[in-house]
């Protein structure tokens, strides 16, 4: 509460601000056309001849998504690209278009303006998408740059939250706690830690890689029930898809796939990786479910993208099982613990 008495964000928590603006725009949410509204990676709308447009936006801002000091135009205009086609991948579609806005200090460097945008360039040829437009204003505040992304998708291999059922696998590509790895790296430069991994781990956090072929390989075969992309943590986002799929969920711990980089730094730092994995964030890896009887396929497809692993990591159950995490001395509850822009989260 303000010295006034009025409730403020910073007391409310994201998700359930989210919530509260959602029930303002009960009118407005959903009209022609739109398949999936507030509530999923992105928004679904009817593109007509069975496809469908995928769209997207997130915001990017210095002191809490990238360092107040020392970030490079590269890396920053890198990742708020990155996240958003993230996104939009996650359901299966291939991203198209882009809108860039930034809100830029009168003290800003155009060397580093210049840096943003040669970097969103490079990326958006690489996916071959092209950057359409966008805006630019002044702020007296943090620097910060806003993300639109607009993409494409059969509506027959569009991949929601809401499609997991108890018996489902739940499995990931890549490594786990990679980002979180790198994050605590950014904030204790001090760390003796080999020259690879310190640059393997760090670059996990400020230039992730969306994870666009392999989510496209998934989509194609049609035999994923779920999918989105790990950006708040894996105890967050598997329950998201739990919440959407109205079912529980249990992850076996010993199954999750952590890099050797990540496992060295922890032997360093006598902490305990599979805190990274579950409830670090920003792994930008793919979480999806699919019956067992579809994962050799997937994982041969995600294998033949490029993509490397995917790996099994749990069970969807019954919703009156609810969320559980399966350590080797038994079952205990899994904490929903990931980022909130309004709780505490560790700077950067």
């Amino acid at each position: 509460m303000t010295s006034e008495g009025q409730e403020t964000a910073g007391g409310y928590g994201e998700f359930a601000l989210i919530e509260r603006l959602r029930s303002k725009l009960s009118a407005s949410a959903k009209g022609p056309g739109v398949l999936v509204g507030i509530g999923d990676d992105a928004a679904v709308i009817d593109a007509g001849g069975g496809k469908c447009w995928v769209i997207s936006c997130d915001v990017q801002v210095q002191g809490m998504h990238f360092p107040a000091e020392g970030a490079s135009g590269f890396s920053v205009g890198h990742k708020g690209l990155a996240v958003n086609v993230s996104d939009v991948a996650a359901m299966g579609a291939r991203p198209l278009y882009a809108l860039i806005s930034l809100g830029v200090r009168d003290e800003t460097p155009l060397s580093f303006l210049d840096e943003v945008y040669e970097s969103i360039n490079r990326e958006a040829q690489n996916l071959s998408m092209s950057v359409v437009g966008g805006n630019v204003t002044r702020t007296e505040g943090p620097f910060f740059i806003d993300v639109f992304i607009a993409g494409e998708v059969e509506r027959e291999s569009l991949l929601l939250r809401s499609g997991a059922r108890p018996g489902d696998q739940i499995l990931v590509t890549g490594s786990l706690g990679n980002a979180a790895a790198g994050l605590y790296l950014l904030n204790h430069p001090e760390t003796k830690i080999g020259h690879e991994i310190k640059t393997m781990l760090t670059y996990a956090q400020i230039r992730p890689q969306p994870r666009v072929e392999e989510a496209q390989a998934i989509s194609a075969l049609r035999q994923a029930t779920a999918m989105m992309d790990i950006s708040d943590a894996l105890a967050g986002d598997i329950g998201h898809i739990c919440e959407a799929s109205g079912t529980g969920a249990v992850i076996w711990e010993h199954e999750l796939p952590i890099s050797s980089a990540a496992l060295n730094l922890a032997s360093v730092i006598l902490t305990d990786p599979k805190e990274w994995a579950l409830y670090g964030g920003e792994d930008y890896q793919l979480l999806l479910t699919a019956p067992i009887s579809a994962v050799p396929a997937l994982q041969e497809a995600v294998r033949a993208a490029g993509g490397g692993s995917l790996t099994p990591i749990g069970e969807i159950l019954p919703a009156s099982e609810g969320l559980c995490l399966q350590k080797r001395s038994g079952r205990v509850p899994l904490e929903k613990r990931s980022w909130d822009h309004f709780g505490k989260p560790e700077k950067i």
